[in-house]
């Protein structure tokens, strides 16, 4: 058996690397989890608490990066959507411009303009 480095996903290397910089690793990965979630490693964090027995070989053996994933084809690229419906209101009368208000002035005037706007 040969002894390889475990690979993780780049982010969590990166984490694990700064992680290792900051504390003491130990095999407690409870407490090494908690440690990763304060210092705001949450990558790291989920990578360890989902993959407890390779932390555990790797905090041995060493950490290593996986390779860059291959970049998206123009087949993965979704299709284009249905354009989203107008979030508008229509006024009374189908028209759909809206008319300037009359200006008002006095007392009377407002009134005048309340009284046509609702009767």
């Amino acid at each position: 058996m040969s002894r390889e480095k475990i690979r993780v996903p780049a982010k969590v290397y990166e984490e694990l690397v700064a992680l290792q910089r900051e504390i003491h690793f130990t095999l407690d990965h409870n407490d090494t989890i908690k440690k990763a979630e304060d210092r705001g490693y949450l990558a790291a964090a989920d990578w360890i608490h989902r993959n407890e027995n390779a932390y555990k070989v790797g905090f041995s053996w060493g950490f290593e990066p996986e390779p860059e994933e291959p970049r998206g084809t123009l087949r993965d690229v979704p299709r284009p959507s249905e354009p989203a419906s107008q979030r508008t209101f229509r006024q009374r009368g189908g028209d759909t411009t809206m008319k300037p208000r009359k200006e008002t002035k006095g007392i009377g005037a407002k009134i005048r303009n309340w009284l046509g706007r609702y009767f």
